[in-house]
């Protein structure tokens, strides 16, 4: 169940840890992450010169053009992430938290919630391969 859980969390914020799409449901928290990201490292007025998102006439180009400035920031930022890989931009090391924190509503033994976070774990790594 948790892992199940985890794949769906996965695609719902814009599936980090394959292909970045922004045209999913959360895909913005995975955008503010790298904002963030790009803030601290101090490369994000670079990128926020580049997107002239006024001189834009048509609202369509507008929004594709918006979609694609997303892909560029996460892109960019990618390399420079560290705690955020664990709250959401890898699905294998939020699927730990999701095991543990779903685990601990079932049982409090400390072997099954090993088990629970074991096959959670690798139920996840399969899953990604196929997909």
């Amino acid at each position: 169940m948790s892992s199940g859980l985890t794949i769906f969390l996965n695609y719902c914020i814009g599936k980090p840890g394959g292909e970045f799409s922004p045209y999913e449901i959360f895909s913005g928290y995975t955008v503010w992450l790298a904002k963030r990201r790009l803030q601290e490292v101090g490369l994000w007025k670079q990128y926020a010169n580049q997107f002239d998102l006024e001189a834009i006439n048509q609202k369509h180009s507008v929004y594709e053009a918006r979609k694609d400035m997303d892909r560029i920031i996460y892109n960019a930022a990618e390399p420079f992430f560290t705690w955020e890989r664990a709250f959401g931009m890898c699905s294998i090391c939020t699927g730990f938290w999701v095991s543990l924190i779903s685990g601990l509503f079932f049982t409090f033994d400390i072997s099954e919630l090993i088990e629970i976070i074991v096959i959670s774990h690798t139920t996840i790594r399969v899953v990604n391969k196929l997909l």
